[in-house]
């Protein structure tokens, strides 16, 4: 089976979008030959570390951007999503030669930055085409919005607007939803997203795969009663409610890990409910450093976000042995299960409940919550993603040589990688996705 793949970010190593781009690359080596295309400035970390997997001799790389002249304008996350949609054009054009030149391929698939309303063009590659898993679909409970400040609840409403246009005005999200066969979703609310007339379509199945061999030796005394918020500082993240929260817990510290706008607001909030000493900002930390933080004892990992359409990070935690309290809203619902606090009763309920859930957690082993995390390992997340295929696109996957195991839930081995294709471009390496 040849199956071509849309991931944009796609870097080994990394959490977040890049992360999901590489993992579910290697995930889908267990269908067939996966031919991926991504942007040229993730070249150089796929190609140092592509012997390495298992999955080498069935993963193949095109690298694709728009030359210099065509991206002087984009600087980070600025300009964006202009240029992703302008990337999709350059990445089927590399498809396409490569179906002229070599065959057709027996699914498209649309992996990394799949959002609802910013479509695809991978559909127009193959007869039968996944899309997802696609978010979009999660806003903030609206009982938390003061949480927000004034300029986070601008930014909600100018994001809710922007979407809304792009689902009624973007011809590529009308495509993808059409002729997509199987739309993976990230969480319910990117379920109710989707058009009524597609929703038959959707199956919830989180983007999280993690390496087998991301297994953390918990330590099983937490004697310092401390928590660990780390997120980009933006008022949707929740850095808000988790100070709040260690302030409703005397004795409890909160060490906040990254960098953001929302930084100096924080830090305002922490001065006004006088926990200025027991908040500690800890600026943007290396990937593994947050881990081993997560690993060595870290009484819980605190995330009270108000729209992540996943959380990588908090399969990360509990793959760590680390306890997670997260909000019941969007990917850390699905991921938390009825671990998940209610958010949906006004600022001050949830503050006390998300006060609650924390020294709740404390009760419970650290091998429960790597065991929670154990599921989406690769080699489980590639059987279920085998079984849901299975069933939804039988006739597509007819010569498929797997024998999957339906699990008890829609949420998911793996294979070898030839790298190959040409770079149209170079240009720094950034982790960006859009809203």
């Amino acid at each position: 089976m040849r199956i071509a793949v849309f991931a944009y970010a796609c870097e080994p190593g990394e959490g977040s979008e890049p992360g999901v781009g590489w993992m579910w690359a290697r995930m889908l080596t267990s269908l067939g030959d996966v031919w991926i295309v991504t942007r040229a400035n993730n070249r150089a970390a796929i190609e140092s570390e592509i012997d390495s997997v298992p999955e080498k001799d069935r993963l193949h790389f095109l690298y694709v951007d728009l030359p210099t002249w065509a991206r002087f304008w984009k600087r980070g996350s600025r300009g964006l999503r202009l240029y992703y949609l302008m990337w999709q054009i350059a990445a089927y054009r590399k498809l396409r030669r490569l179906r002229i030149r070599e065959g057709p391929f027996d699914i498209a698939w649309h992996v990394t930055l799949a959002t609802i309303w910013l479509g695809s063009l991978a559909p127009l590659i193959s007869n039968t085409f996944v899309y997802g898993p696609v978010g979009g679909g999660v806003n903030p409970p609206l009982r938390l919005l003061p949480s927000l400040g004034p300029k986070g609840i601008v930014y909600e409403a100018a994001r809710v607007l922007v979407r809304s246009l792009g689902r009624l005005a973007n011809p590529l999200a009308r495509l993808a939803w059409r002729r997509a066969d199987l739309i993976l979703v990230q969480n319910p609310e990117a379920k109710r997203s989707v058009p009524k007339r597609h929703r038959s379509k959707c199956v919830v199945f989180p983007n999280v795969v993690l390496e087998e061999a991301d297994t953390f030796i918990p330590q099983v005394t937490r004697a310092h009663r401390t928590a660990l918020f780390a997120a980009r500082l933006l008022p949707w993240k929740g850095g808000a409610l988790a100070i709040r929260t260690i302030a409703e817990l005397p004795g409890w510290r909160l060490i906040i890990c990254g960098r953001g706008p929302d930084e100096a607001r924080l830090r305002k909030i922490a001065d006004r409910y006088g926990v200025t000493d027991m908040v500690e900002f800890r600026g943007w930390l290396p990937r593994e450093e947050l881990l081993q933080l997560m690993s060595s004892g870290t009484p819980a990992f605190l995330l009270p976000s108000l729209h992540d359409e996943a959380g990588w990070a908090v399969v990360e935690a509990m793959s760590s042995g680390c306890p997670v309290v997260g909000l019941d809203v969007g990917g850390p619902a699905v991921l938390l299960g009825d671990k998940a606090v209610p958010a949906r009763r006004g600022v001050t309920k949830t503050v006390a409940n998300l006060a609650t859930a924390l020294l709740e957690s404390q009760h419970e082993t650290p091998d429960v919550w790597a065991r929670l995390a154990d599921r989406y390992r690769l080699k489980t997340r590639a059987t279920e993603l085998a079984a849901i295929l299975v069933h939804r696109l039988p006739d597509a996957l007819i010569d498929l040589n797997t024998d999957p195991k339906p699990r008890s839930s829609e949420h998911p081995s793996t294979e070898r990688s030839d790298s190959g294709g040409i770079s149209d471009g170079q240009q720094p390496s950034s982790h960006e996705h859009p809203a």
